[in-house]
């Protein structure tokens, strides 16, 4: 029977020779198609759901608390955390979920309570399912572009949003800091780089269930520091950590804000009682203060000073609140100068979120920081964004490419007009040319790119490419620098002038020439 079957095949295939290969070309395709979208579905955080339904915090909430978390609200998805980046990380994720999907139908419900259990418990347990590379792959520079030069970050499929990650763009994008070399700005700083790298926590160690723990922010808490501290000492006694009644050394946003120097741009204004130790006010570090405390050092009116001074202060913060939250699910779809705005008042509002004396702090202060976070909420309300006009850059034979139009030529000219100029000391020590391979190091069998540093600083503000424009230091660290994939291509040169719709050059040679 079956060989009649290969037989009547093979007379096919003699005969309709074209019409069996299109038809195998037809069945790999569609199988090839069917399999991508079902990596698609099941990689959604919608699926997951479906084995993780119940609306609660614990075992089962998982899908829920995410949900409600801050990480889903930047499109963040179960599948970029719980898979390492690059294609092989997110496979290898894939293939470990049919062994959880195998669970969900053959295995008791209490195996299943007992392995999420132990992953919101069990800190190594958890570094396994979200290793610091996955975190760092979104919150460092340094590691997002090790990752992207030693992974492989696509196929030519695009299956989750972190393969797509580039820092510092996205960090960026997001008002972030690079936990690896910036300060965390707003709050308590831990020195993520000497706990990682130095001591060699897991983010996890800290930050255990931060998509998971019920709360838009989940910060870790202060007995998690305590006890870790605590421990490393009864080891050690020469360990640098914190006693933990050394609160400044940790808290650095509470005292800088009694100094009234914590934010930019806000006049100094330091608190009358800046000078206090915490433990005047505090008996000890989990609990604040009263009026009964406020009334031991002074008269009975303070009492109502307090309440009356944090009546007030959430009120304000209220206000606040409703326009940040408001603005804050259209983020995403802000334009870049909008979200900057956006971004910085929301610093603002965060930092008068944080502020667990609700006000008493730095009364004046609080006030010019209200202020502040209102002017910016409003700009961010009213932005408008620029109209962009093409601007001829120089042809390869050094002259500005001539529209023809008058109609144009007076966009070009007010364009220039918009563009108020780097400030003029920065003017007089920037470099007319760069040779790029020369400054960098690099090895090019092209010629080298002779950066007219002059023109583009004459159109553009340094800090669209410059961190540190005195410096000259990058926005973003050049690790590749070979291929078309180089990093001045992806970070620099092409997204600049896609954004200001610099005309294609014909070849390589429009730049290498």
């Amino acid at each position: 029977m079956l060989g009649k079957l290969f037989a009547k095949l093979g007379d096919f295939i003699k005969k309709d020779p074209v019409v069996f290969v299109l038809a195998i070309i037809v069945l790999v395709v569609g199988f090839t198609f069917a399999n991508i979208e079902v990596l698609h579905i099941t990689s959604e955080s919608k699926f997951c759901g479906s084995c993780h339904p119940e609306e609660k915090v614990g075992p089962l909430g998982e899908y829920h608390t995410w949900a409600k978390n801050i990480h889903s609200t930047a499109e963040i998805e179960c599948i970029d955390c719980h898979g390492k980046p690059g294609f092989v990380g997110y496979m290898k994720a894939k293939i470990g979920g049919l062994k959880d999907l195998y669970g969900e139908f053959f295995k008791s419900y209490e195996h299943k309570i007992e392995i999420l259990t132990k992953g919101a418990t069990d800190k190594e347990y958890a570094a396994k399912l979200v290793p610091n590379e996955t975190c760092l792959h979104c919150h460092s520079d340094q590691v997002n572009a090790f990752n992207r030069k030693n992974y492989v970050m696509s196929v030519g499929v695009d299956f989750r949003k972190i393969d797509n990650v580039v820092n510092p763009r996205f960090r960026e994008s997001f008002g972030k800091p690079d936990i690896l070399t910036e300060k965390v700005s707003v709050g308590v700083d831990p020195n993520h780089k000497k706990h990682i790298e130095e001591v060699g926590l897991n983010c996890v160690d800290c930050h255990l269930g931060v998509a998971h723990g019920g709360e838009f922010h989940n910060l870790p808490k202060m007995e998690t520091c305590f006890t870790c501290h605590y421990n490393e000492r009864s080891k050690n006694s020469n360990i640098s950590a914190p006693e933990n009644n050394e609160c400044e050394k940790c808290h650095t946003m509470q005292k800088s804000i009694q100094q009234g120097v914590y934010v930019k741009g806000i006049e100094e204004t330091k608190w009358y009682m800046a000078d206090l130790s915490c433990s005047d006010c505090h008996n000890d570090p989990f609990s604040r203060p009263n009026s009964d405390k406020c009334v031991s050092c002074h008269d009975e009116s303070y009492a109502s000073i307090l309440f009356d001074t944090q009546k007030a202060y959430l009120e304000k913060l209220s206000e606040v609140q409703k326009v940040r939250d408001k603005l804050f699910v259209e983020r995403l779809e802000m334009p870049e100068g909008k979200r900057k705005l956006f971004n910085e008042a929301n610093r603002l509002v965060r930092i008068l979120e944080m502020d667990g004396s609700k006000g008493v702090h730095n009364p004046e202060y609080f006030d010019m920081i209200f202020e502040k976070a209102h002017e910016l909420l409003n700009a961010t309300e009213s932005y408008v964004e620029p109209v962009k006009t093409e601007v001829g850059m120089k042809s390869s034979t050094g002259e500005k490419e001539a529209s023809g139009h008058e109609e144009a030529k007076t966009e070009e000219k007010a364009e220039v007009a918009e563009f108020k100029g780097n400030p003029a000391e920065l003017m007089e020590i920037a470099p007319e040319e760069i040779n790029l391979a020369e400054q960098h190091g690099i090895e090019t069998t092209k010629k080298p790119v002779v950066f007219n540093h002059k023109e583009h600083a004459e159109r553009l503000s340094c800090n669209e490419c410059h961190s540190n424009p005195e410096e000259g230091t990058l926005k973003f660290e050049v690790v590749n620098l070979k291929g078309t994939n180089n990093d001045f291509h992806k970070q620099l040169c092409f997204p600049c002038h896609k954004e200001n719709k610099v005309p294609k050059g014909t070849s390589c040679t429009t730049c290498h020439k």
